[in-house]
């Protein structure tokens, strides 16, 4: 009887010693994917409250069929001008590099803090809203002057 019971201790002791020994570095590594997430999220949400755009302007010339957005950086953070989409009365407008400005440089693609940009689009009617979205999510919207 002493030896039944002791070898089914010692096989339990083994086994249990064996699962946790699975289970350990599976715990590690999902607290660390959580702890990388968790960073992440935070990067992502003070990029974005360090993000501000002014109010755009926009304007729309019938004789050319020309819409002429600008907009201000007015946050602290470098923006991408490739990261910045413009919604053009509820519908994403595509504007190619070459319609792009910022501070008077064509084609760039660095928008820094109190730079202004300036996006074209050929419109063939007079557009009455638009809305620039930058890359960390942070919007602006405004009527168009014809």
């Amino acid at each position: 009887m002493g030896f039944s019971v002791s070898g089914a201790s010692a096989i339990l002791l083994v086994g249990l010693l064996l699962s946790a020994g699975a289970l350990y570095p599976v715990l590690e590594r999902t607290a660390e994917e959580r702890a990388d997430a968790v960073t992440a999220r935070d990067d992502r949400t003070l990029r974005q409250q360090n993000t501000a755009v002014g109010d755009p302007g926009a304007t729309y010339d019938a004789a050319s069929d020309r819409l002429t957005v600008t907009v201000r950086n007015a946050g602290t953070s470098t923006l991408s001008v490739a990261a910045t989409d413009l919604v053009v009365d509820g519908r994403y407008a595509s504007v190619p590099p070459a319609n792009t400005s910022v501070a008077g440089r064509p084609e760039s693609d660095v928008w820094a803090s109190n730079e202004t940009l300036t996006l074209t689009v050929s419109r063939a009617s007079a557009p009455e809203r638009v809305v620039v979205v930058t890359g960390p999510g942070v919007a602006a919207s405004a009527r168009v002057v014809v």
